[in-house]
């Protein structure tokens, strides 16, 4: 019984020590290692189509207008697929401009990915890269010169920050979410690619050639962020990472959209890796890319070490005292693995420790979600979308 006791506990433990030894690594390589762009300067100005998907973005669909109309890059167009059920699509033709053109569904059918996929379809047949905003994003003006730039070094793709600050300051659960979703773009997004990992398309504010795009499509499900990125990185196309190309966007600001938005994002990375991980272990790529790309889709299967370990850990810390200290140090460096990751977060986007140590709070009450978003990840054959709310406020 104590043997397959502690075989549980070492098995569990490793897994989990996988993703808290990343928050170490990561900050030790943000702090000495910097990635140095060529900066080659645009020699010409390829057109470059800019899609922003809609559903009843009432709140925020002309600022991201305004902000996309007001881009310095000469050649551009801008297709807006709205599904819109509220008042979205007039206040989007009150925008009278040549270059926008506004492709309306009346039905829902692949959600996100759908309205992409429907978009490309009217896309302009010279357009020779396409880029993808959110439609609760807040460009820089420069933001198509930059990504054109970057993506002309050499790369297929290049994703961009997804800085979620927008309403960081509306109350404690969005300054949370902005801790939570900053690591990952700002931490650990640009040292993986620093190291020469997969870099991951977070299904907005990224570049790529828009042959490629319509050769892909978008898997019409919830996570085809992710499952494009997995069908790219087997197919040995590159992906570049530009942590200095920002876009501004929004984070859920109460419990109840900040937990459909983790079980979505979860169950869609769950459902595609586990069909992908095969093609993923017989590509060509590094075995250190396959083993990150693979693990990175798994994260959500933490949940089930982490109980495992806690249930197993304290079944040998009474019955086998010369596991305890093991056990102290084990669960020590764990749990400041969490707050590691959450004040390296925070620091990067200037908010204070206070909110992370409430950010790594939230973080457990997704816990019992992250079991539910992975069943479903391996039961369904397809998720549902179910929108976050939008405030449209900038503070």
């Amino acid at each position: 019984m104590d043997l397959i006791v502690v075989a549980l506990y070492a098995a569990s433990t490793a897994f989990i020590l996988y993703f808290t030894l990343r928050p170490y690594l990561f900050s030790v390589i943000q702090f000495f290692k910097k990635y140095r762009f060529k900066g080659l300067k645009l020699v010409r100005v390829p057109k470059v189509s800019v899609i922003i998907p809609a559903y009843n973005e009432e709140s925020t669909i002309e600022r991201v207008l305004r902000g996309v109309l007001s881009f310095d890059y000469p050649n551009f167009e801008v297709i807006v697929a709205d599904d819109s059920t509220d008042g979205t699509t007039q206040k989007i033709s009150a925008f009278k401009d040549p270059r926008l053109k506004v492709v309306h569904r009346n039905d829902r059918k692949g959600w996100k990915a759908g309205a992409v996929n429907n978009a490309m379809n009217y896309a302009d047949p010279s357009s020779e890269y396409t880029v993808i905003l959110d439609a609760d994003s807040i460009p820089p003006q420069d933001l198509l010169t930059k990504l054109v730039e970057r993506i002309q070094e050499g790369y297929d793709a290049v994703q961009g920050v997804q800085l979620p600050v927008i309403n960081s300051d509306y109350n404690r659960i969005a300054k949370a979410n902005s801790i939570i979703q900053s690591y990952y773009q700002l931490v650990e997004q640009p040292s993986k690619f620093y190291i020469g990992l997969p870099v991951t398309l977070t299904g907005s504010n990224f570049i790529i050639k828009t042959d490629l795009l319509k050769k892909y499509r978008l898997n019409e499900d919830i996570g085809e962020d992710w499952e494009l990125t997995l069908r790219l990185a087997k197919d040995g196309h590159r992906i570049a990472y530009a942590p200095d190309i920002a876009v501004k966007c929004e984070v859920p600001f109460n419990l109840k959209d900040s937990i459909n938005q983790y079980v979505r994002w979860n169950e869609g990375m769950v459902r595609s890796t586990l069909r992908k991980v095969s093609d993923i272990m017989q590509s060509d790529m590094p075995f250190a890319s396959k083993a990150d790309l693979v693990m990175t889709g798994l994260t959500p299967f933490i949940t089930y070490a982490l109980i495992i370990s806690m249930v197993t850990g304290a079944y040998l810390y009474f019955s086998q005292p010369g596991f305890r200290p093991m056990i102290i140090f084990l669960t020590a460096f764990i749990m400041l693995s969490g707050i590691v990751t959450m004040i390296s977060s925070a620091s990067k986007i200037g908010l204070s420790y206070f909110y992370a140590l409430f950010s790594e709070l939230l973080y457990f009450i997704f816990v019992p979600f992250a079991v539910y978003a992975s069943l479903r990840g391996m039961v369904l054959r397809e998720g549902t979308f179910i929108r976050t709310t939008k405030i449209g406020e900038i503070n």
